[in-house]
């Protein structure tokens, strides 16, 4: 049985047309990087057409413009992509009940199938490590484990997922110190990996 840390992650995060694919908000980019053993090995990004303008507020919020997206590929068929890059890997993500909300919606969009993946919430890691700290956002994550973060670049989504990675390891690490050091030690805590496979 290999201990967190041994295992290979493929970390991402995605930026999107609004904050409920029910009302038909989609991707637009989807960004991730492959650690293992605390080293980034492999990157994923890649912006993603929406067939409509973006609201000022995504474009000032995320910092990409219609014009960056006019030339791009469809959300079919870059998640498509991601998900044969990510292969077996375990995902992990930040507040991961809203990335997964748009992947579902777009598997079942498009007909690809039963989303099978664990994923990892390091949002529900945090909360179950500090239970009484109020806020577990990523800026706020930064500054608990004192990991370097330039705020500008946030809301894009690979430096999102890289960010997110190291606070992933930092809590493996606190993790370590109350004896939860496997995958199925972290199954055993709720709301912390979700989507789980039966």
């Amino acid at each position: 049985m290999s201990e967190l840390i041994d295992n290979t992650y493929v970390v991402f995060d995605l930026e999107t047309t609004g904050l409920d694919p029910k009302e038909g908000n989609t991707i637009i980019e989807i960004g991730a990087v492959r650690v293992k053993n605390r080293k980034v090995t492999d990157r994923f990004d890649e912006l993603i057409n929406p067939g409509i303008p973006l609201s000022e507020d995504i474009k000032r919020i995320t910092g990409i413009t219609d014009d960056m997206l006019k030339d791009k590929d469809t959300e079919k068929n870059v998640l498509k992509r991601f998900m044969e890059w990510a292969a077996d890997d375990i995902l992990v993500a930040h507040n991961a009940n809203f990335d997964l909300s748009f992947v579902k919606m777009a598997y079942l969009k498009y007909g690809l199938g039963n989303f099978n993946y664990n994923v990892i919430d390091t949002l529900g890691m945090s909360r179950f490590l500090e239970p009484f700290e109020k806020y577990h956002n990523l800026t706020i994550l930064m500054k608990r484990y004192q990991i370097k973060w330039d705020e500008e670049k946030h809301h894009r989504a690979d430096y999102d997922s890289e960010g997110t990675s190291m606070v992933l390891y930092a809590m493996f690490d606190k993790l370590k110190t109350k004896n939860i050091v496997t995958l199925e030690n972290l199954h055993k805590i709720p709301r912390i990996i979700l989507n789980k496979k039966i």
